[in-house]
């Protein structure tokens, strides 16, 4: 667990041997001192409950744009805090801590584990907790780490460093809360020698054998003691032929392994090592396996993923600070107990140090430290991925890698709450936003930046499409994504006028649509108006969304650039760039059973011939065509070489473009044509002839909406 001064590791590349090797490097010595330095102010609401000697605890408070009551947070809700000096006992830090659920009332009790004993919390209530009393530590002893685990309506305790020497495993009974007087001095229940200090607890509640670890006995190995009569617990049996271990978890195994269905093991968590024992026999213990991994600096602890027993989280408490990385947790499939492999890891945001992890329903829930409680995604565990969803941070001003913030977390009440311990500061109860988690608001997407250097000359005055309407003044760029316009596929009527300081000039004007969602303005068909020329008055004419489009809102950028094209990213000398939300498929007031039609087959223009090429289009459109708008997508590098006609199924020439614009590449424009009460059914033609040499060009596509 808690290491502050080490020796040096040796070499790993020494050490990367089978994994039934039985040698083990020499311990560290557990050197943790708490530290709270550069941790920077702390949250409003603890600074409030310190200057307010009325005000017992901080009440519950919505995580809401990233903070609940000063402390950061990600679809994580405060319920409430109580400060350490409302814990009983003093000022002392907290440590580890547990929960137990009472079988006759359902109270849900935060056991909090201190320096100099432990605390007993009614957190029922969540947002009114409770203290029911205090357990001072066996023999008064007092250091800076305290374990307890439950089991049968007991909590069984143990404690560490010299000044825990006499300490033993402290036994209390639960049931007794629930006729004590809040804020009591509790005694002990019963008491067990046999070893003094350990580090910490592991309990099998489906066998009844708790597993002392980190013991002055055992070699600090596996320490077992028999908890059937829960106040006169028995030493069963010792595996110390591994050494030190410094944290456990012990099940009955019902893995992928067969060779150990039925066994009772612990997966031990020794410093530099996954050791697996096979306690079944207490008298007998056999090592499984023993797994080093590259970069290891202090085995922490770790936990199964989920009843599955086939993947393993784990912890190293010292590879942030030695290694220099960020908090790094690491992923190992045992499905073959025998040979453990390590098959991903995942690195946090932060460079906090990890301690503390557990698992439920999928979910990792580490307590790093200076970050907090973070929860992590395993619905990708098998490709040994992990992702983060969530968090609650107590130390609001420093992620860094110190030894302050949260110790440990219970996340295994029936109501969802978890209780956390922060060492210096107190007891928090916290409650996932699980609706959140599941359902998060999507990013917002990042739209390239466009605008000109200069709208004092001339700007965008109004922009009309459908029955939308908004008129705004002299600015490079303006962000209208606060109004959507509501459109149907097919067509819609376009009206954009400009303004002008003094003296008119010539404008050339495009639309975007970002019709796939996807961030940008470059895909085909996403240029849904060109005005194709320049002009000093309002442009009319028809925006064209295809029935392929995806429906709901998204991004409608217009620009307005004088005297040439503008494209939807960057800067340009005169003008205005203007973005709004379009929600494809509303009610846009155009026509309400909109019919479009496209031809997207590809022809070459032949140079210099005045028969040209003609593309058709099949309509079905019944009734009278009225005003038909023509969108015309074409390559080529001298449009004023181009002669662009419509051809109505009678027969009837509806000229598009005749010779104009010059030596301007290509023709994308929507044209709207007044073909009045001429049948709409039929086939439709867009004649193209190039009638000079030397350039040539393509007809991509034509479409028409009715």
């Amino acid at each position: 667990m808690n290491i502050r001064s080490l020796k040096t590791m040796a070499a790993l590349s020494a050490l990367w041997f089978s994994a039934h090797s039985y040698g083990h490097s020499g311990m560290f010595p557990d050197g943790f001192e708490y530290d709270d330095s550069n941790e920077g102010a702390p949250a409003e609401s603890f600074q409030t409950l310190m200057s307010n000697d009325s005000q017992s605890l901080v009440s519950s408070a919505t995580c809401v744009d990233g903070s609940a009551a000063g402390y950061p947070c990600k679809s994580v809700d405060l319920m409430s805090f109580m400060a350490k000096g409302d814990l009983g006992g003093g000022s002392a830090n907290l440590t580890d801590i547990w929960g137990w659920t009472d079988p006759q009332t359902g109270a849900e009790i935060a056991i909090v584990a201190r320096t100099n004993g432990t605390s007993f919390v009614d957190v029922t209530d969540a947002a009114n907790p409770v203290l029911l009393g205090f357990l001072p530590s066996h023999n008064n002893g007092s250091d800076s780490w305290r374990d307890v685990k439950t089991y049968n309506n007991h909590a069984y305790i143990v404690g560490d460093g010299s000044g825990n020497s006499t300490h033993g495993l402290q036994v209390f009974d639960l049931t007794t809360l629930s006729s004590v007087t809040p804020g009591s001095t509790l005694t002990e229940t019963a008491h067990m020698g046999g070893f003094g200090n350990a580090h910490n607890i592991a309990i099998n509640e489906d066998t009844g054998y708790a597993y002392v670890v980190g013991s002055n006995q055992c070699s600090g190995g596996l320490y077992m003691v028999d908890l059937s009569n829960p106040t006169s617990p028995t030493y069963a049996g010792c595996f110390s032929s591994d050494g030190y271990t410094h944290d456990a978890q012990c099940v009955v195994y019902n893995g992928p392994d067969t060779d150990y269905s039925g066994s009772e093991i612990c997966v031990a968590y020794n410093e530099d090592t996954i050791t697996i024992v096979d306690v079944t026999t207490k008298t007998n213990p056999m090592q499984i396996s023993r797994s080093l991994y590259q970069g290891s600096q202090y085995t922490h602890q770790g936990w199964f993923m989920d009843d599955t027993q086939s993947t393993l989280i784990m912890n190293d408490e010292l590879d942030e600070q030695n290694n220099g990385h960020n908090t790094t947790t690491y992923i190992w499939d045992v499905s073959d107990l025998d040979y453990p492999q390590e098959i991903g890891r995942y690195v946090g945001p932060t460079q906090a140090i990890d301690h503390n992890l557990y698992t439920q329903n999928g979910y990792v829930f580490e307590s790093n430290y200076r970050a907090g409680l973070r929860i992590l995604d395993g619905s990708d565990i098998t490709n040994g991925n992990l992702t983060e969803v969530a968090y609650f941070d107590t130390i609001p001003n420093s992620n860094s890698a110190q030894f302050s913030g949260t110790w440990s977390n219970y996340i295994y009440f029936a109501s969802g709450n978890i209780i956390m311990s922060d060492i210096g500061n107190g007891l928090f109860t916290v409650k996932p936003d699980w609706d959140a988690i599941n359902n998060p608001d999507p990013d917002p997407i990042a739209y390239c930046d466009a605008a000109s250097n200069n709208a004092g000359e001339e700007w965008i005055s109004q922009v009309q499409i459908g029955d939308f309407s908004n008129s705004s003044g002299s600015t490079t760029y303006s962000d209208f994504t606060d109004q959507t316009i509501a459109l149907p596929t097919g067509g819609s009527a376009v009206s954009l006028t400009p303004d002008f300081s003094g003296s008119s000039y010539s404008e050339y004007w495009k639309i975007w649509i970002d019709l796939n969602g996807d961030g940008d303005f470059t895909d085909s068909g996403e240029e849904v108006f060109s005005s194709g020329g320049t002009s000093s008055s309002t442009v009319n004419g028809t925006l064209t969304i295809p029935s392929s489009a995806n429906t709901g809102p998204t991004r409608l950028r217009i620009a307005m650039r004088y005297n040439a094209a503008p494209t939807p990213c960057g800067t340009f000398n005169y003008g205005e760039v203007e973005d709004y939300t379009v929600d494809i498929g509303g009610d846009g007031g155009g026509d309400p059973d909109p019919q479009s039609y496209e031809n997207d087959t590809s022809y070459s223009i032949p140079d210099n011939n005045s028969t040209g090429i003609s593309s058709p289009i099949s309509v079905t459109h019944t009734g009278d065509a009225g005003t038909v708008s023509v969108t015309v997508d074409i390559t080529h590098t001298y449009i004023g070489d181009l002669v662009v006609d419509l051809v109505h199924p009678d027969g009837s020439v509806f000229n598009l473009h005749n010779r104009s614009g010059g030596s301007a590449n290509d023709l994308m424009e929507t044209y709207s044509v007044s073909v009045g009460s001429k049948d709409a059914a039929g086939q439709w033609q867009l004649k193209v002839k190039d009638l000079a040499g030397r350039d040539i060009g393509t007809l991509n596509r034509w479409q028409l909406d009715f």
